[in-house]
């Protein structure tokens, strides 16, 4: 954050002489919305969960996330940084050097377009049903200039191992170079042409500064996911892969019998691993601000991001969680509220 940067001192005085309309090298993040995943039709139009008839069941409100991120003159900064509740960071963290942001945003779709079918996998399986998703390495979308990766990798580049582990989606290879602390070293098994290679690499710091990372974009190659029936999900403008967790537990709730937010209002946020895991996004603080802001009563946060989610909220109870069945024991040990879509016990409470 630009406070943790510079200080209320230095703001001021990079202030004194930079016009206060004049851009700034920052973005701010400030709350967006919930989002209802639902599969009733919505007002403004279909639902954002549909599943066949037969299969569907009624499910209780949960919603994702999401924050909006916006270029920022010095007055908006310097307004931020008095007022609170958002996020000053640095336009590098949100638009590397040499990309643009129509890159931005279509790495972004995406990444919400393969947190779908993966969360599909999540739910369906907690669920019971046989659902499988596979894909032949992450292929490499774009380089970061300056990072590890730089010089190294080229475009179209297919990582397909890391430390000899075998790597078949984008998620796949984010969990084995997360797994890994800053300054860590790894190598690469890629397929480039028509040879396989060994390139070693350190992690470098994220420009967020909380997380390793190798300085790539990357999508599935021959990315394919089986599903025992055709599972969709509308997730309107937003981008990125943060909103598959409740994607997920949505999903569940919705192919199985009772209500499994007990009749309260579950808001959420977090990626979700085909095995599971919930990691870590960006701002939880401003997404747990907007869920309490749409009437929410509980917050379903990665752990790693609990502290950040509740900074500003004041009723809105936060539960932090590592995988995605200790989001489904914590909604199941919730007392029910008279307010729950079923009367019958949650299935996947047991």
């Amino acid at each position: 954050m630009f406070r943790d940067i510079f200080g209320i001192s230095l703001l001021v005085g990079v202030l004194v002489i930079a016009p206060l309309g004049a851009s700034s090298p920052y973005f701010l993040i400030t709350p967006g919305g919930t989002y209802e995943i639902g599969t009733q039709p919505r007002a403004d139009g279909p639902p954002r969960l549909t599943i066949p008839d037969e299969y569907r069941k009624p499910m209780g409100r949960m919603a994702f996330t999401a924050v909006y991120e916006q270029e920022a003159s010095w007055a908006e900064v310097a307004h931020a940084q008095i007022a609170g509740q958002a996020e000053i960071v640095p336009a590098i963290a949100i638009r590397p050097p040499g990309t643009t942001q129509e890159q931005v945003n279509a790495t972004n779709q995406r990444l919400i377009d393969e947190s779908k079918p993966v969360a599909a996998v999540v739910g369906l399986r907690a669920a019971g049903f046989p659902v499988e998703i596979t894909g032949q390495g992450a292929q490499v979308q774009s380089i970061l200039s300056g990072m590890p990766a730089d010089g190294v990798l080229q475009v179209g580049d297919i990582i397909t191992a890391v430390d000899g582990t075998p790597i078949t989606t984008t998620d796949s290879l984010v969990q084995a170079v997360t797994a890994h602390a800053i300054g860590d070293s790894l190598t690469l098994t890629v397929h480039r042409g028509d040879q396989d290679i060994s390139l070693p690499l350190r992690t470098a710091t994220a420009p967020d500064g909380n997380r390793p990372i190798i300085g790539v974009t990357i999508s599935t190659y021959l990315f394919d996911v089986h599903m025992p029936f055709p599972v969709e999900i509308q997730s309107d403008n937003v981008g990125g892969p943060s909103a598959g967790f409740m994607f997920a537990l949505a999903i569940l709730d919705g192919v199985t019998d009772g209500d499994l937010t007990r009749g309260y209002f579950v808001a959420g946020t977090g990626t979700i691993a085909q095995d599971g895991t919930v990691g870590a996004v960006g701002g939880a603080a401003e997404k747990a601000l907007a869920a309490e802001h749409d009437g929410a009563q509980i917050f379903l946060v990665p752990k790693d991001d609990a502290a950040d989610a509740g900074r500003w909220v004041h009723n809105l109870r936060i539960i932090s969680v590592a995988k995605f069945q200790d989001a489904v024991d914590a909604l199941c040990a919730l007392t029910p509220l008279p307010s729950a879509a079923s009367p019958d016990p949650p299935t996947p409470c047991g």
